[in-house]
């Protein structure tokens, strides 16, 4: 009874190994996001960095959106993928591509062109903006389904220093194009060098040359539903939330409440991050479920609890070095995030144990809360408490689910380790 919650060292050790690499490339990015944010604001005008702020920040949701939630079969399915895993990649990575060109065309259309465009030219690039983004995010599923999960963190953690660099190499230019074009142009690089070392991986690996495993089309086709639905429903506040704030109080606020947000950003990606080394370890390894929950719940707590404190104690510090206007406008926001974030760990918590199950009906509605509450919260706490109502919606957006989900989180770690005792 007690070896069957320790999982051989290929499962816990491995699942433990990918998700510290994860937490520790988003902890080392978000480092060096805030040093690039900080960098910006102190070397280009806050005008400038606001709307670059506000075109890099949609780029990236929508690029987001544009995954269509295929990252989530990768994530989930390529383990069982075998010889099929190439041409599933490869399907998958036209459709997020083509898919991301429209988005971001939509939005040059239909979206607040004024206050996010400057010239025609950049209307033109931003689709190709969202679409290269799209693509570099997908490349971080793509290597936990083909068990190389180190390569997203090495990619994500070059990337954050090499556009560093390119930051301070065009600081003459003063323009928020250059802040626009160090992000993106770095990304287009690392996404093609990746992506041929990931060819090669699936067409040499002995594990997709095996035949595949993988379920019918309409239950894959059912999965990515529900994961579409849940990923677009936690998209829709961080794609609006940034276009109210530069709207309704300027570029200049704008720039405060983004590098604020690139802190907590940080924090809130490295505890869901977690989840996906987990629904990969459990593909691979079914029989190990109790004791792989065990040990992703245990990895969740440590990292929300050690990444609050470090929003409160540490990031006000790390704002002031910006700007004192910077501190001033954020040190509010890190102190709710604080709290929300933890409250978020839940969500994510129970949101990998139903990928596993396949059910999640229940976190798209969850979902559905969570943004209504952090759009209409925004919308109508901002008036009056300003910018720092984004945290107050969100903390009531992540509080309710919370609630509601973390007695089922529960019933399944006892569920789970009693099945693994009998």
């Amino acid at each position: 009874m007690v070896t069957t919650d320790i999982p051989p060292p290929t499962a816990g050790r491995n699942m433990t190994v990918n998700s510290i690499s994860l937490i520790a490339s988003s902890l080392l990015t978000g480092i060096l996001g805030l040093v690039f944010w900080g960098a910006a604001g102190r070397l280009y005008p806050a005008e400038e960095v606001g709307v670059a702020a506000a075109l890099i920040t949609s780029a990236l949701m929508l690029s987001m959106l544009s995954m269509l939630s295929i990252d989530t079969i990768y994530e989930r399915f390529l383990p069982l993928a075998g010889n099929r895993a190439g041409s599933l990649i490869k399907r998958g990575y036209v459709t997020v591509a083509g898919t991301a060109l429209l988005a971001g065309w939509a939005l040059v259309v239909f979206g607040p062109r004024d206050e996010l465009f400057t010239s025609r030219w950049a209307m033109v690039c931003y689709p190709l903006l969202v679409m290269v983004l799209a693509v570099f995010t997908l490349l971080d599923k793509t290597a936990v389904g083909l068990g190389v999960t180190k390569w997203s963190a090495v990619k994500n953690l070059v990337h954050a220093i090499v556009k560093l660099a390119v930051l301070f190499a065009l600081v003459w230019t003063g323009s928020g194009a250059s802040i626009v074009l160090a992000w993106g142009a770095t990304a287009a690089a690392g996404t093609v060098l990746v992506l041929a070392a990931m060819r090669r991986r699936w067409n040499t690996h002995a594990q997709f040359r095996q035949p595949s495993e993988l379920p019918a089309r309409t239950q894959l086709l059912s999965y990515v539903g529900s994961s579409f639905g849940i990923t677009t429903l936690w998209i829709i506040g961080p794609l609006i939330v940034p276009l109210v704030v530069v709207s309704r109080f300027g570029a200049a606020a704008n720039a405060h409440f983004a590098v604020t947000w690139a802190i907590i950003n940080a924090l809130y990606f490295a505890v869901h991050l977690v989840m996906s080394p987990f629904v990969a370890e459990v593909a691979a390894h079914p029989d190990k479920v109790a004791a792989l929950s065990t040990r992703m719940v245990q990895m969740m707590a440590v990292v929300s609890v050690v990444g609050s404190l470090g929003l409160v104690l540490v990031g006000p510090y790390a704002l002031d070095l910006i700007g004192p206007d910077y501190r001033a406008q954020g040190q509010g926001l890190l102190v709710l995030a604080a709290v929300f974030v933890p409250l978020s760990a839940v969500s994510a918590i129970y949101e990998g144990f139903a990928r596993v199950r396949r059910k999640l009906t229940l976190m798209v509605v969850m979902r559905c809360v969570s943004t209504a509450v952090v759009v209409v919260g925004t919308l109508m706490i901002t008036t009056r408490s300003g910018v720092i109502g984004v945290g107050w919606a969100y903390l009531v957006a992540e509080a309710i689910p919370a609630v509601i989900l973390l007695p089922l989180v529960i019933r399944w770690l006892r569920s789970v380790r009693t099945a693994g005792a009998a």
